[in-house]
């Protein structure tokens, strides 16, 4: 039975642990008692809730924004009463929770609140109220919610500093009417981002963008993913690296999640090239660099004069390992989605296999991207060369026994032509 309609059925709340992993997935990071495992089994209807990346369709994808893993107490509706995003360390932090659930359960949850917003009920308070529970939840806002919010806004609230910088909090999808009239005064509003702290800012801005996407994939609106692409270009401003790959990204996960295999494999092989495998971890970093220390760029000359580049030289030294490790992760990934895409496409192939032989330069540690480049050697016949790459990650991957085992069965049917 699914967890939900037992909930229903059983009048208990949920408790469920939600992750995009595999199936060694470890749910807490230190040991649970038996009374805290009691209560949960008891108490709640329990389960760990593995959600596919591209299962864009999957009930929690569609309400929530997908940090991995996260820990999230319903009602026995499904409506949330406490997400918690960090891994739970053992029993004294989950009885804590289960602690706070308990007392959240008696207050106003969005669950009451959702119910009188059903009677007919749309009093500012209890919009409010709910706007700042999806908020609290990392929860794609209810457009309908919004706009009955919206609606009962005066000229002069809509030009006030608080009142411009809730709207946006709550994600409104990208030139929608609610997010264009947040920007009825778009000098105010460029004003307030400036003086916002930048954390603030980007979590205003990862709402929209998220917001936006789901909308674009709940309406299969390619036009409104390429939008938030330039939206997101914007959000960049000087570091055009970086907000030339996000411009591309939208669009690009978009035809990758609708299954457009043509269209997604013309676009990965020059995003992949483009954004990860042409550009050096360090030309990344000196942007970065830039853009933090917010030293101005100049069309002639040098990107950084001397005591600069000396200044950049001790910080990329403490950063490296993390900018190379990401591009390694991006290139990877690439290369995983043209063995699912373009598996008989040579052209795509060794596009692929070029940019795993960067990653692996990058980050040749990691089994995973060995295990990688030879499936891709394999797929162009290059057995010899895809056997020696399958025995670096079997012996990359000793101190995991179930991965190890993978990895060598892999192995034979590699070597037997059977793959």
């Amino acid at each position: 039975m699914h967890l939900l309609e037992r909930a229903v059925q059983e009048r208990k709340p949920m408790f469920l642990v939600v992750h995009q992993r595999d199936e060694q997935f470890v749910p807490f990071k230190g040991t649970v008692s038996k009374k805290a495992k009691d209560i949960l089994s008891t108490q709640f209807v329990s389960g760990i809730v593995q959600v596919d990346r591209d299962d864009f369709n999957h009930p929690l994808a569609q309400t929530f924004q997908m940090n991995d893993p996260f820990y999230l107490f319903t009602d026995k509706d499904g409506i949330p009463l406490l997400r918690h995003d960090k891994a739970v360390d053992g029993t004294i932090e989950l009885e804590r929770l289960i602690d706070s659930v308990a007392t959240l359960a008696k207050g106003e949850t969005l669950g009451k609140l959702t119910a009188q917003y059903r009677k007919g009920m749309r009093q500012q308070s209890i919009l409010t109220k709910m706007l700042q529970r999806y908020q609290a939840f990392d929860q794609y806002t209810d457009q309908q919610v919004l706009n009955d919010y919206l609606s009962q806004l005066t000229i002069e609230q809509l030009n006030n500093f608080e009142t411009v910088t809730f709207l946006l909090s709550c994600g409104p999808v990208y030139n929608s009417k609610t997010y264009l009239l947040a920007r009825t005064n778009g000098k105010m509003v460029d004003s307030l981002y400036s003086s916002l702290p930048l954390p603030v800012r980007k979590k205003i801005n990862n709402r929209i963008i998220q917001r936006t996407f789901r909308e674009a994939l709940d309406k299969k609106d390619f036009s409104l993913a390429q939008h938030i692409g330039y939206f997101t270009y914007q959000t960049w401003t000087s570091n055009y690296l970086r907000g030339a790959a996000s411009q591309d990204y939208y669009p690009l996960e978009y035809k990758r999640l609708m299954k457009d295999t043509v269209a997604y494999i013309q676009m990965a092989r020059r995003f992949y090239n483009d954004r990860f495998y042409r550009i050096d971890p360090d030309s990344i970093a000196r942007i970065d660099f830039v853009q933090d220390h917010q030293i101005k760029l100049s069309r002639k000359g040098p990107l950084l004069d001397s005591a600069q580049n000396a200044a950049f030289k001790q910080w990329i030294g403490k950063g490296r390992q993390y900018y190379q490790g990401d591009q390694a992760r991006n290139l990877n990934y690439g290369a995983q989605q043209i063995l699912a895409f373009a598996w008989n496409s040579p052209d795509a192939l060794f596009d692929a296999i070029r940019w795993q032989t960067k990653a692996i330069g990058l980050k040749p540690d990691i089994a995973q991207y060995h295990h990688t480049l030879a499936l891709l050697l394999y797929r162009v016949s290059f057995y010899a060369q895809a056997e020696a790459e399958q025995e670096k990650a079997i012996s990359l991957s000793k101190l995991n026994k179930g991965r190890h085992k993978e990895m060598q069965a892999v192995l034979k049917q590699i070597r037997s032509r059977l793959l």
